[in-house]
């Protein structure tokens, strides 16, 4: 077999493989091969949802943030 019959075999290979893979975890290996450490998305906004609980606001800042979050939320599922 050629060396550039191998090198199709595998580069096909891994397509198929990446095809199969979950794209939110090609990204946090994307992002951590950059040196960029992705954060936690449910530990965060459960963070915030504490903090905001603590507030003495009627809810106001709350309901701002957790918008905010849906907003960013569904900007990202969209891309």
């Amino acid at each position: 077999m050629a060396d550039e019959d191998i090198k199709e075999k595998v580069l096909n290979d891994l397509r198929s493989l990446r095809g199969k893979l979950d794209p939110k975890i090609l990204k946090e290996v994307e992002l951590r091969m950059n040196g960029q450490v992705p954060y936690d998305k449910e530990s965060a906004r459960k963070t915030v949802e504490l903090f905001l609980h603590a507030r003495h606001d009627q809810g106001a800042f709350a309901e701002k943030v957790l918008n905010a979050l849906k907003e960013k939320d569904q900007e990202e599922d969209n891309k």
